[in-house]
């Protein structure tokens, strides 16, 4: 939902917000009663960013957990966050991290100095499992756990317990409101810290939206920063002003002593460098000459490495076609010994390549396009080789000669042809179910007017019902077997005006898939709209996708499909397909018409492959748009019928 309309619902309603009522400066009660801190003051920021109306409800930090997972309230301003109130309550980003201190009386200082000496001695925090769990840990068990921070501090003024552990920004807070700062000290021992953060119920996905668009809008101005300062740092405004330029005088000052530092530092290391310049240059000018000779004598031996470990072919000519270099890879596409290494023209695999590429060079200046690659058919086996002839060029960028590279990608094609044969026998066992029954139909009524004729066929009302529905039946028969037909066979694209009616004839097929796995089926034609394309190909990409829609809602609750045909423009219409389905993450829509990429159990990953080539064969684009766990859309932008072709094939008729 829009952000928009996320607050057009919100301003109708005021929320409940509970806020614990004794944790300064974060949120506690003030003299007249009412709720303040820098949760509520921040809560109310997003209350005037939004125009919502907030109710603050001071409370137990425990009971408003049971107030919020009751639906008593909306949410609790300010909760630090752990993994076991996650799974209770969704929490919005974090503004503030926290963790708990140690507070002792001045007089214990000497013998209290950090978490490890208060293993023997009596403890008195507040009930907060992850540190709780940590002063378990010390084999701690004289612990005395109260409901908030107010009352475990009055307990260590009150000599009721040695040391007390919480916040430092509350405890702070009320030593200097009872007038005991100079009486107790507070060690930054950082205990369990934790992020603060602003708490909702499990799935109050709008409100969790709002609070977390407007957080990251005043964090960005800085405002929730400033929010805090204000509450939490002890110097006033002017005194934090002060202190700015005191601190801006002293780096100006501390700039320009660096900066004359590092002119005299430069000066002088200029002065060494011009001293000793002159007497290197001599000695790296030898190193560099034994270096160049070892450097040659490695790149040589690296190239050969190199040349004789990859899986492509090389083979290098001078300017007149003369063979300077030849890898053993070349060697083995060629079906040459090693011996023959610069007698290429013995093999006949080169013969033939050489005058292809002429060939294809002859094509090029006719600007017709051709495909580098040659197919051999000797002894009986077909063996496919890629090849590219490029020209090479010396250092001073005058041409040197040719590079010939091959690959042999025969086992690669033979791979990819069964593969793709196993892809159309998947996707039509996947018909079967839905051409039984759409045969059953058909036979059930004809047979039923079979079992009649003995003892109504002198009936002129049977013979007019029967002369009616049988040949309908026998026809509607030979649609179903002729598009299966048509679908398995594959052909070369026959551009035909084709309607948008007879693109799902064979797509009904699918229903009984669609009715057994209980997903609802929406379809919507747009009246009149023709399109120009090869029906066959175009019925086979229909259906490759919808079966990837069914395969996408099979595992969630909401299970829909919608097919949707309209026009885009005057010259293109469009086909989209929504599922409610898993979705995909942005990594595989990245690779989703790549070959052989597939998430499914089974299958190769070529049917996507496939739909794209033939809707490019068709003049058409498919575009792809998915939300994880909301659903995936496939549009196809396809070519109309336009009048203009119609009025010429009518001229064309007449002649």
């Amino acid at each position: 939902m829009p952000l928009s309309q996320r607050l057009v619902f919100a301003e109708d309603k005021t929320y409940k917000i509970a806020g614990e009522w004794a944790l300064p400066p974060f949120s506690y009660k003030d003299q007249q009663g009412s709720l303040t801190g820098i949760n509520i003051e921040l809560m109310e920021k997003i209350a005037d960013e939004n125009g919502l109306t907030f109710e603050y409800i001071p409370m137990e930090i425990h009971e408003a957990e049971q107030a919020l997972n009751d639906g008593e309230v909306d949410a609790i301003a300010g909760l630090t966050y752990s993994t076991e109130k996650d799974k209770v309550f969704d929490f919005t980003q974090p503004y503030f991290t926290m963790s708990d201190s140690l507070i002792i009386p001045m007089k214990s200082r000497d013998k209290i100095k950090s978490i490890e000496d208060i293993r023997d001695i009596h403890i008195v925090l507040q009930n907060n499992p992850p540190v709780l769990n940590t002063i378990l840990n010390l084999r701690n068990t004289n612990l005395t756990l109260v409901t908030n921070h107010y009352s475990g501090l009055l307990m260590l003024l009150n000599d009721r317990a040695e040391v007390y552990i919480g916040n430092k920004f509350t405890a702070t807070f009320f030593l200097k409101e009872l007038g005991q700062e100079e009486n107790y000290l507070i060690l930054d021992e950082v205990i369990n810290p934790a992020d603060y953060a602003i708490a909702v119920k499990e799935g109050n996905e709008d409100l969790l939206f709002i609070i977390n668009q407007t957080i990251t809008k005043l964090k960005a101005k800085g405002e929730v920063s400033k929010l805090i300062d204000e509450w939490v740092s002890p110097e006033s405004g002017a005194e934090i002003a002060r202190l700015e330029h005191f601190i801006f005088l002293l780096f100006i000052f501390l700039l320009i002593g660096a900066l004359i530092l590092i002119v005299i530092y430069i000066w002088n290391q200029r002065l060494k460098e011009a001293v000793n310049i002159h007497t290197k240059e001599l000695q790296l000018l030898n190193e560099d000459l034994q270096k160049q000779r070892q450097r040659t004598a490695d790149s040589h031996a690296f190239k050969d490495q190199i040349l004789n470990n990859i899986d492509t072919g090389i083979v290098t000519f001078d300017i007149d076609f003369k063979i300077t270099s030849c890898n053993k890879r070349a060697l083995e596409i060629l079906e040459l010994p090693d011996h023959t290494k610069f007698n290429l023209q013995h093999s006949p695999i080169f013969l033939k390549l050489f005058e292809h590429y002429r060939f294809g060079q002859g094509l090029q200046q006719e600007s017709v396009e051709f495909n580098r690659f040659i197919e051999i058919n000797d002894n009986g086996e077909r063996k496919v080789i890629y090849y590219s002839l490029n020209k090479m060029f010396n250092s001073l960028e005058n041409q040197a000669g040719y590079l010939l590279s091959m690959n042999d990608e025969t086992e690669k094609k033979k791979l990819e042809q069964k593969l793709i044969t196993q892809e159309k026998l998947h996707a039509l066992g996947q018909l079967v179910a839905g051409v039984a029954h759409e045969i059953r139909n058909p036979l059930t009524s004809i047979k039923t007017f079979i079992d009649l004729i003995p003892r109504k066929y002198d009936q002129p009302k049977f013979q007019k019902v029967l002369m009616e529905h049988l040949p309908e039946e026998v026809n509607r028969l030979n649609r179903i077997v002729t598009d299966l037909i048509d679908y398995a066979r594959p052909n070369l694209p026959n551009i035909q005006p084709c309607t948008a009616l007879e693109l799902t004839s064979l797509l009904a097929i699918l229903q009984v898939t669609m009715k057994e796995n209980q997903i609802e089926f929406e379809q919507y034609i747009e009246p009149d709209l023709v399109f120009n394309i090869d029906p066959q190909q175009i019925r086979q990409v229909l259906l490759n996708l919808l079966l990837n829609a069914i395969h996408a809602v099979e595992e969630t609750e909401a299970k829909k499909i919608n097919i949707i045909m309209e026009k885009e423009d005057f010259e293109k219409g469009r086909i989209m397909i929504k599922d409610t389905g898993k979705g995909m993450e942005q990594g595989e829509l990245n690779h989703i018409y790549e070959p052989f990429f597939t998430t499914k159990g089974r299958g190769v990953g070529l049917g996507l492959t496939l739909s794209y080539n033939l809707i490019k064969e068709n003049h058409g684009d498919i575009q792809v748009n998915s939300i994880p766990n909301r659903g995936t859309t496939f549009t196809v932008v396809l070519p109309l019928y336009q009048k203009e072709e119609i009025q010429n094939e009518a001229k064309s008729a007449s002649y």
